[in-house]
Protein backbone atom coordinates (compact mmCIF):
# COMPACT_ATOMS: atom_id res chain seq x y z
CA UNK A 1 0.00 0.00 0.00
CA UNK A 2 1.25 3.21 -0.41
CA UNK A 3 0.64 6.57 2.12
CA UNK A 4 -2.78 7.27 0.53
CA UNK A 5 -3.85 3.85 1.26
CA UNK A 6 -2.65 3.36 4.64
CA UNK A 7 -4.11 6.48 5.81
CA UNK A 8 -7.36 5.39 4.14
CA UNK A 9 -7.18 1.40 5.85
CA UNK A 10 -5.66 3.59 9.28
CA UNK A 11 -8.79 5.87 9.04
CA UNK A 12 -11.65 2.74 8.06
CA UNK A 13 -9.95 0.70 11.12
CA UNK A 14 -10.09 3.09 13.52
CA UNK A 15 -13.59 4.48 12.71
CA UNK A 16 -14.81 1.02 13.06
CA UNK A 17 -12.56 0.16 16.62
CA UNK A 18 -14.12 3.67 17.86
CA UNK A 19 -17.80 2.51 16.72
CA UNK A 20 -17.47 -0.68 18.44
CA UNK A 21 -16.13 0.56 21.69
CA UNK A 22 -17.08 4.16 22.44
CA UNK A 23 -20.82 5.26 23.20
CA UNK A 24 -19.79 8.80 21.80
CA UNK A 25 -20.33 10.19 18.09
CA UNK A 26 -16.77 10.49 17.05
CA UNK A 27 -15.65 11.34 13.72
CA UNK A 28 -12.46 10.33 12.07
CA UNK A 29 -11.10 12.49 9.39
CA UNK A 30 -7.96 12.71 7.72
CA UNK A 31 -6.04 15.70 7.45
CA UNK A 32 -2.56 15.89 5.53
CA UNK A 33 -0.73 13.72 8.07
CA UNK A 34 -2.94 13.69 10.65
CA UNK A 35 -5.91 12.38 11.61
CA UNK A 36 -8.97 14.23 13.66
CA UNK A 37 -11.27 13.34 15.99
CA UNK A 38 -14.08 14.73 16.01
CA UNK A 39 -16.35 14.58 19.05
CA UNK A 40 -19.45 17.18 19.93
CA UNK A 41 -21.66 16.89 23.08
CA UNK A 42 -24.05 19.93 23.81
CA UNK A 43 -22.63 23.20 22.58
CA UNK A 44 -19.22 21.98 22.84
CA UNK A 45 -17.95 21.03 19.71
CA UNK A 46 -14.51 19.10 20.63
CA UNK A 47 -11.01 17.69 18.38
CA UNK A 48 -8.56 15.55 19.45
CA UNK A 49 -5.62 15.36 16.86
CA UNK A 50 -2.96 12.75 16.44
CA UNK A 51 0.01 12.65 13.96
CA UNK A 52 -0.21 10.01 11.34
CA UNK A 53 3.61 8.95 12.13
CA UNK A 54 5.38 6.15 9.72
CA UNK A 55 5.40 3.84 12.80
CA UNK A 56 1.35 4.08 13.74
CA UNK A 57 0.36 4.22 10.22
CA UNK A 58 2.77 0.22 9.51
CA UNK A 59 1.47 -0.81 13.48
CA UNK A 60 -1.82 -0.21 11.77
CA UNK A 61 -1.78 -1.80 8.97
CA UNK A 62 0.50 -4.33 9.37
CA UNK A 63 -1.86 -7.18 10.04
CA UNK A 64 -0.71 -8.62 12.94
CA UNK A 65 -3.38 -8.81 15.49
CA UNK A 66 -1.46 -8.19 18.87
CA UNK A 67 0.69 -4.71 17.27
CA UNK A 68 -3.16 -3.77 15.71
CA UNK A 69 -4.55 -4.44 19.65
CA UNK A 70 -2.00 -2.20 21.41
CA UNK A 71 -1.94 0.72 18.47
CA UNK A 72 -5.90 1.01 18.69
CA UNK A 73 -5.75 0.60 23.07
CA UNK A 74 -3.15 3.69 22.35
CA UNK A 75 -5.36 5.54 20.57
CA UNK A 76 -8.55 4.57 22.67
CA UNK A 77 -6.53 6.51 25.86
CA UNK A 78 -6.17 9.43 23.89
CA UNK A 79 -9.92 9.60 22.91
CA UNK A 80 -11.20 8.38 27.10
CA UNK A 81 -8.92 11.20 27.95
CA UNK A 82 -10.88 14.09 25.24
CA UNK A 83 -13.88 12.87 26.19
CA UNK A 84 -12.73 13.17 30.54
CA UNK A 85 -12.09 16.85 29.56
CA UNK A 86 -14.67 17.45 28.13
CA UNK A 87 -16.53 16.30 31.33
CA UNK A 88 -14.54 17.84 33.64
CA UNK A 89 -14.86 21.13 35.55
CA UNK A 90 -12.46 22.88 33.75
CA UNK A 91 -15.43 24.46 31.61
CA UNK A 92 -17.98 23.90 33.79
CA UNK A 93 -20.25 27.20 35.90
CA UNK A 94 -17.59 26.80 38.52
CA UNK A 95 -14.39 27.36 36.04
CA UNK A 96 -12.21 30.38 37.18
CA UNK A 97 -9.84 32.43 34.51
CA UNK A 98 -7.26 32.53 37.12
CA UNK A 99 -6.97 28.45 36.57
CA UNK A 100 -7.52 28.54 32.46
CA UNK A 101 -5.61 31.77 31.42
CA UNK A 102 -2.44 29.67 30.39
CA UNK A 103 -4.45 27.11 28.81
CA UNK A 104 -6.20 29.50 26.09
CA UNK A 105 -5.55 30.27 22.70
CA UNK A 106 -7.25 31.49 19.28
CA UNK A 107 -6.83 29.64 16.13
CA UNK A 108 -7.65 30.60 12.60
CA UNK A 109 -10.64 30.44 11.04
CA UNK A 110 -12.13 31.92 7.96
CA UNK A 111 -15.76 34.39 8.96
CA UNK A 112 -17.64 33.74 6.41
CA UNK A 113 -17.06 29.68 5.96
CA UNK A 114 -17.33 29.40 9.83
CA UNK A 115 -20.41 32.78 10.90
CA UNK A 116 -23.15 30.30 12.16
CA UNK A 117 -20.69 28.54 14.45
CA UNK A 118 -19.30 31.52 15.79
CA UNK A 119 -22.57 33.37 16.46
CA UNK A 120 -21.67 32.93 20.32
CA UNK A 121 -18.12 32.10 20.23
CA UNK A 122 -15.95 35.28 20.85
CA UNK A 123 -13.36 35.88 18.05
CA UNK A 124 -11.36 38.99 17.00
CA UNK A 125 -12.01 39.98 13.27
CA UNK A 126 -9.14 41.17 10.87
CA UNK A 127 -10.59 41.05 7.45
CA UNK A 128 -12.23 37.67 6.58
CA UNK A 129 -10.29 36.18 9.39
CA UNK A 130 -11.76 34.96 12.42
CA UNK A 131 -9.23 34.27 15.58
CA UNK A 132 -11.23 32.34 17.50
CA UNK A 133 -10.83 31.79 21.15
CA UNK A 134 -10.37 27.69 22.47
CA UNK A 135 -9.45 25.94 25.42
CA UNK A 136 -6.09 23.64 25.18
CA UNK A 137 -7.37 20.39 27.00
CA UNK A 138 -4.69 18.07 26.47
CA UNK A 139 -1.26 18.40 24.65
CA UNK A 140 1.25 15.68 23.94
CA UNK A 141 4.07 16.37 21.32
CA UNK A 142 2.11 16.82 17.98
CA UNK A 143 -1.24 14.77 19.82
CA UNK A 144 -3.57 17.71 21.35
CA UNK A 145 -7.48 18.30 22.17
CA UNK A 146 -9.24 21.64 21.69
CA UNK A 147 -12.76 22.81 22.52
CA UNK A 148 -14.25 26.09 21.83
CA UNK A 149 -14.70 28.50 24.54
CA UNK A 150 -18.62 30.16 24.60
CA UNK A 151 -19.31 33.91 25.21
CA UNK A 152 -21.24 32.72 28.05
CA UNK A 153 -18.66 31.24 29.77
CA UNK A 154 -16.25 34.05 29.22
CA UNK A 155 -19.15 36.07 30.78
CA UNK A 156 -18.85 34.40 33.95
CA UNK A 157 -15.25 35.18 34.29
CA UNK A 158 -16.07 38.71 35.39
CA UNK A 159 -12.74 39.96 33.15
CA UNK A 160 -13.40 41.94 29.98
CA UNK A 161 -13.90 39.78 26.55
CA UNK A 162 -11.22 41.64 25.16
CA UNK A 163 -8.06 41.38 27.51
CA UNK A 164 -8.94 37.65 27.57
CA UNK A 165 -8.65 37.90 23.67
CA UNK A 166 -5.40 39.78 24.18
CA UNK A 167 -4.03 36.96 26.68
CA UNK A 168 -4.98 34.00 24.29
CA UNK A 169 -2.90 35.33 21.76
CA UNK A 170 -0.04 35.86 24.02
CA UNK A 171 -0.45 32.69 24.76
CA UNK A 172 -0.66 31.37 21.33
CA UNK A 173 2.42 32.72 20.76
CA UNK A 174 4.12 31.23 23.29
CA UNK A 175 2.88 28.00 23.28
CA UNK A 176 3.39 27.72 19.33
CA UNK A 177 6.43 30.23 18.88
CA UNK A 178 6.20 31.18 14.90
CA UNK A 179 8.59 30.07 12.15
CA UNK A 180 9.87 31.95 8.63
CA UNK A 181 11.15 29.72 6.12
CA UNK A 182 12.53 31.25 2.76
CA UNK A 183 10.83 28.74 -0.27
CA UNK A 184 14.54 28.34 -2.05
CA UNK A 185 15.75 26.50 1.68
CA UNK A 186 12.83 24.67 2.16
CA UNK A 187 13.42 23.21 -0.90
CA UNK A 188 17.16 22.16 -0.62
CA UNK A 189 16.41 20.66 2.95
CA UNK A 190 15.63 16.74 3.60
CA UNK A 191 13.20 17.78 6.41
CA UNK A 192 12.85 21.23 8.73
CA UNK A 193 14.13 20.89 12.31
CA UNK A 194 12.65 23.04 15.41
CA UNK A 195 15.37 26.02 15.51
CA UNK A 196 14.99 26.54 11.49
CA UNK A 197 13.40 28.92 11.09
CA UNK A 198 13.71 31.38 13.78
CA UNK A 199 13.79 34.81 13.59
CA UNK A 200 12.12 37.22 16.36
CA UNK A 201 15.67 37.36 18.19
CA UNK A 202 18.51 40.05 17.81
CA UNK A 203 21.23 37.86 16.26
CA UNK A 204 22.57 37.98 13.11
CA UNK A 205 21.66 34.10 12.58
CA UNK A 206 18.15 34.56 13.41
CA UNK A 207 16.99 37.44 11.00
CA UNK A 208 15.25 36.97 7.47
CA UNK A 209 17.57 36.61 4.61
CA UNK A 210 16.60 39.37 2.16
CA UNK A 211 16.15 39.42 -1.07
CA UNK A 212 14.15 35.81 -1.48
CA UNK A 213 10.74 36.33 -3.82
CA UNK A 214 8.61 34.33 -1.03
CA UNK A 215 8.88 33.01 2.44
CA UNK A 216 6.68 30.22 4.30
CA UNK A 217 5.44 31.70 7.16
CA UNK A 218 4.00 29.26 10.05
CA UNK A 219 4.05 27.87 13.97
CA UNK A 220 6.57 25.24 15.49
CA UNK A 221 3.71 22.47 15.01
CA UNK A 222 2.51 23.54 11.50
CA UNK A 223 -0.77 23.56 12.45
CA UNK A 224 -3.35 26.43 12.76
CA UNK A 225 0.02 28.57 11.73
CA UNK A 226 -1.41 30.93 9.49
CA UNK A 227 -2.03 33.13 12.95
CA UNK A 228 1.58 33.71 13.39
CA UNK A 229 1.37 36.89 11.07
CA UNK A 230 -1.27 38.65 13.77
CA UNK A 231 1.09 37.35 17.00
CA UNK A 232 2.54 40.58 18.73
CA UNK A 233 5.39 42.05 17.40
CA UNK A 234 6.16 39.30 14.31
CA UNK A 235 4.86 41.65 11.22
CA UNK A 236 7.21 44.22 12.71
CA UNK A 237 9.73 42.12 12.71
CA UNK A 238 9.19 40.85 9.13
CA UNK A 239 8.90 44.09 8.19
CA UNK A 240 11.83 45.61 9.49
CA UNK A 241 14.51 42.45 8.18
CA UNK A 242 13.07 42.87 4.35
CA UNK A 243 13.33 46.02 4.57
CA UNK A 244 9.14 47.56 4.52
CA UNK A 245 5.87 46.76 3.54
CA UNK A 246 5.07 42.56 2.41
CA UNK A 247 2.27 40.76 1.02
CA UNK A 248 0.63 37.94 2.81
CA UNK A 249 -1.75 34.66 1.51
CA UNK A 250 -3.07 32.54 3.41
CA UNK A 251 -2.39 29.50 1.24
CA UNK A 252 -4.17 27.64 4.64
CA UNK A 253 -5.01 27.90 8.58
CA UNK A 254 -1.87 26.59 9.02
CA UNK A 255 0.76 28.81 6.61
CA UNK A 256 0.95 32.14 4.99
CA UNK A 257 2.85 33.06 2.28
CA UNK A 258 5.13 35.99 2.54
CA UNK A 259 6.15 38.36 0.16
CA UNK A 260 7.85 41.47 -0.01
CA UNK A 261 6.46 44.44 -1.96
CA UNK A 262 8.48 44.92 -5.37
CA UNK A 263 9.35 41.65 -5.80
CA UNK A 264 6.01 40.25 -7.08
CA UNK A 265 2.90 42.01 -7.98
CA UNK A 266 0.03 41.71 -5.83
CA UNK A 267 -2.26 40.25 -8.57
CA UNK A 268 -0.14 37.02 -9.57
CA UNK A 269 0.43 36.94 -5.71
CA UNK A 270 -3.88 36.70 -5.84
CA UNK A 271 -4.16 34.20 -8.68
CA UNK A 272 -1.68 31.79 -7.25
CA UNK A 273 -3.75 31.84 -4.01
CA UNK A 274 -7.02 31.91 -5.40
CA UNK A 275 -5.91 28.51 -7.54
CA UNK A 276 -4.25 27.07 -4.72
CA UNK A 277 -7.12 27.44 -2.51
CA UNK A 278 -9.27 26.43 -5.41
CA UNK A 279 -7.44 23.06 -6.26
CA UNK A 280 -5.33 21.77 -2.96
CA UNK A 281 -7.23 23.10 0.17
CA UNK A 282 -10.16 21.78 1.80
CA UNK A 283 -12.84 24.43 2.27
CA UNK A 284 -12.85 23.71 5.81
CA UNK A 285 -8.68 24.78 5.60
CA UNK A 286 -9.18 27.86 3.17
CA UNK A 287 -8.75 30.81 5.35
CA UNK A 288 -8.85 33.63 2.42
CA UNK A 289 -9.27 34.42 -1.18
CA UNK A 290 -7.75 37.99 -0.52
CA UNK A 291 -4.39 38.93 -0.16
CA UNK A 292 -3.02 41.13 2.44
CA UNK A 293 -0.89 44.13 2.99
CA UNK A 294 0.81 44.78 6.14
CA UNK A 295 2.42 48.50 5.95
CA UNK A 296 5.01 48.68 7.73
CA UNK A 297 4.79 52.66 8.29
CA UNK A 298 1.25 52.36 10.12
CA UNK A 299 1.19 49.31 11.40
CA UNK A 300 -1.51 47.99 9.70
CA UNK A 301 -3.32 45.11 7.79
CA UNK A 302 -5.12 46.24 4.39
CA UNK A 303 -6.94 43.37 2.17
CA UNK A 304 -7.03 43.74 -1.63
CA UNK A 305 -10.50 44.16 -3.15
CA UNK A 306 -11.45 45.04 -6.71
CA UNK A 307 -7.27 45.99 -7.22
CA UNK A 308 -7.47 48.17 -4.45
CA UNK A 309 -6.18 47.62 -0.92
CA UNK A 310 -8.83 48.52 1.89
CA UNK A 311 -7.55 49.01 5.46
CA UNK A 312 -8.82 46.48 8.13
CA UNK A 313 -9.08 46.66 11.48
CA UNK A 314 -9.29 44.18 14.57
CA UNK A 315 -12.11 43.93 15.59
CA UNK A 316 -13.43 42.14 19.11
Amino acid sequence: MDDTQKMEYARAFLQKEVESEFPYPFQILTEEDSFLFCFKNGRRDCCARLKATEGMLNKLCSGDKKVQKQEKERVLRVLEAAVEAQENTTLSEKSEYGKMKNMLILRPLNLDFYRSELVNVPYIRIGDVALVLYCVLSHLGGDYFTTKVYRDQVQKWMVPEAEVMRAALVNTSFLYPPRLYSIQCLMGWDGKRYENGIFMGEDEEQKIPPGMRSYLLTNTLEINGAIAVFYPGVAEKIAQDLGGDFYIAFTSIHEAQIHGVGMISPEIVEYSLQETNRECTRPEEVLSNHVYLYNQEKKTFSMLMDGDFLEVEHEE
